[in-house]
């Protein structure tokens, strides 16, 4: 679909192997943020220096690859440590996927919280990426990341069976809370996950069993072409 081009899933889309689109998938939405052609262009050259294998680079490359590299408050250090985490995640789980798998019970914040003691114990690093536990915070982009792996149409891709598309929850950007707002779908003043859970609910009123399949539409056609505020 056209609105592939405009949004970050389509780096999942320029790979065909899984264990290669699900590193893609991670990357791109954990750095989509800011100005859309600011954090592509980013994203460009990260994926250019990883060479033609996400997954390999990942497993066996030399990550002195990515010295000089920074986007925005991600510097070189913070990002040559992502790169470290996510070998740790792939040796010890295989994928993120596997990782996420063996912490999911029910509550994808849950599972991530306790990754996160896994990965960094009581370190500070990496709460960019790696969100310690806060009742507030929507982690927008790890549920950007979230659907993207779990439901499967033109957009998605699907490679998770372990989450339930209806238990998924909206990934909270700018444009998604001001349509909630809008039509009444939260009465939050400030994005939340209370938020989140509300616009998700919300959506949920009309496909209980898949409501993330209206995101991308309204975030790119109503919020972002249609300019609602």
């Amino acid at each position: 679909p056209q609105l592939i081009g405009n949004d970050p899933v389509e780096y999942v889309h320029r790979y065909r192997d899984e264990k290669d689109r699900e590193i893609a998938g991670f990357l791109a939405s954990q750095f989509a943020y800011g100005k859309i052609d600011i954090f592509k262009k980013f994203l460009e050259e990260l994926f250019r220096r990883m060479g033609r294998s996400p997954y390999q680079f990942i497993k066996n490359g030399d990550f002195a690859t990515l010295k000089g590299l920074y986007y925005r408050f991600q510097k070189e250090d913070e990002i040559m440590l992502l790169f470290t985490v996510l070998r740790r995640i792939i040796n010890d789980f295989g994928s993120i996927g596997g990782m996420v798998k063996h912490f999911y019970r029910s509550d994808v914040r849950d599972a991530l919280w306790r990754a996160r003691v896994y990965l960094l114990n009581e370190s500070e690093d990496l709460k960019f990426f790696f969100p310690k536990p806060s009742p507030s915070n929507p982690m927008k982009r790890w549920h950007l990341f979230i659907r993207w792996m779990v439901r499967k149409d033109d957009v998605d891709v699907g490679l998770w069976d372990f989450i339930d598309k209806k238990d998924l929850v909206v990934p909270l950007d700018t444009h998604i809370f001001k349509i909630g707002r809008c039509l009444g779908w939260t009465a939050c003043n400030t994005q939340s996950y209370k938020a989140a859970k509300e616009i998700t609910d919300a959506l949920k009123g009309f496909c209980p069993e898949d409501p993330l399949k209206y995101d991308l539409f309204l975030c790119h056609m109503v919020g972002i072409a249609a300019q609602c505020t």
